[in-house]
């Protein structure tokens, strides 16, 4: 069994063809679902019976804001893609060759920004998926 360490997961946008890492994350998380669809009738013996119905996902990434870091995709570009709508090409990886990445379409659907006293700001993002999520090995 080949466990890795969660530190390489990141949540990346696609701009141009490039996987650009949302910067200064601590935490990540891809969530899909499928709804089901209840078919149990009184010929089903008492035992409930379901079809597939329509799946989705969510992709969701905290971390820490820099307003300065200009190399990553940071808080002020995410708040950007809140604020214009905008539709955004999502991947979900480790970065590594041969591992699997999961991609997809999104809409930002929630930005967080906090900060305590005497405590890092940070920053949360969740990204409601919209069509197929495409699974693929990273070459």
């Amino acid at each position: 069994m080949a466990i890795f360490n969660g530190t390489k997961l990141g949540v990346y946008v696609t701009v141009g063809g490039t996987d650009t890492l949302i910067a200064a994350a601590t935490d990540c998380s891809l969530s899909l679902s499928m709804e089901t669809i209840d078919i149990t009738t009184k010929d089903s013996a008492g035992y409930r019976e379901l079809l597939a119905g329509v799946r989705s996902g969510s992709m969701s990434v905290s971390g820490l804001i820099d307003y300065t870091d200009a190399s990553n995709q940071d808080v002020t570009d995410l708040f950007a893609a809140y604020n214009n709508r905008t539709i955004l090409s999502l991947v979900f990886s480790n970065a590594e060759v041969g591992d699997q990445k999961y991609s997809a379409s999104g809409f930002m659907t929630s930005l967080e920004q906090s900060g305590g006293t005497e405590d890092t700001a940070t920053y949360s993002a969740t990204f409601e998926l919209t069509g197929i999520v495409t699974g693929a090995t990273i070459a």
